[in-house]
């Protein structure tokens, strides 16, 4: 089966609650888990995919910042903030050195997944400044209000018709 390799970074911790709470995290010495992001893949049947895959495999998953649950940033495919570039490389650094660790990884059942695909697309992904993004919403949005539009005003156009056709046909039977 064919997936696509596109992940998101997410934060563990949302921004605004990190912001309001950085000092008392800062005192505490707990600052350095706030920042905290996990990759999460954008392709349900890909998680699923990795769930499904050895003990090993996934264990390598995880000490590497991936998870198994679905996010979406928003970013179209092939795409990703730009913000988390920095995270997201990371992320397949520590998953290149833990591929290391794990004996007969060639035989390992990784689930469908390509790893081989996944560094294709890691290579091919570009980055996305949030101003992109936020365009790209106001313009799907704008999209689907005139998708909507364009069914009302074809629902109201079939309901007028359907209401002459019985008139007429009321109007030829009296």
């Amino acid at each position: 089966m064919s997936y696509s390799y596109d992940f998101d970074m997410f934060s563990v911790m949302p921004d605004e609650v990190q912001q309001e709470f950085q000092g008392f995290l800062n005192e505490i010495g707990m600052a350095h888990t706030a920042t905290q992001q996990v990759a999460l893949f954008r392709d349900p049947g890909l998680a699923e995919a990795l769930r499904s895959a050895d003990e090993e495999i996934k264990q390598m998953f995880l000490d590497s910042g991936f998870g198994f649950n679905v996010y979406h940033s928003g970013a179209p495919e092939g795409r990703f903030p730009a913000r988390d570039e920095n995270a997201r490389n990371a992320c397949v650094s520590r998953l290149a050195k833990n591929m290391g660790k794990v004996e007969n990884l060639k035989d390992r059942d990784w689930g469908g997944f390509d790893i081989v695909a996944f560094l294709d697309y890691f290579q091919s992904a570009e980055p996305m400044d949030e101003v992109e993004i936020t365009a790209l919403h106001q313009d799907l949005a704008r999209q689907a209000r005139k998708y909507k539009m364009r069914r009302r005003m074809a629902q109201v156009g079939l309901a007028l018709g359907c209401t002459m056709v019985v008139g007429a046909a009321a109007a030829m039977v009296l």
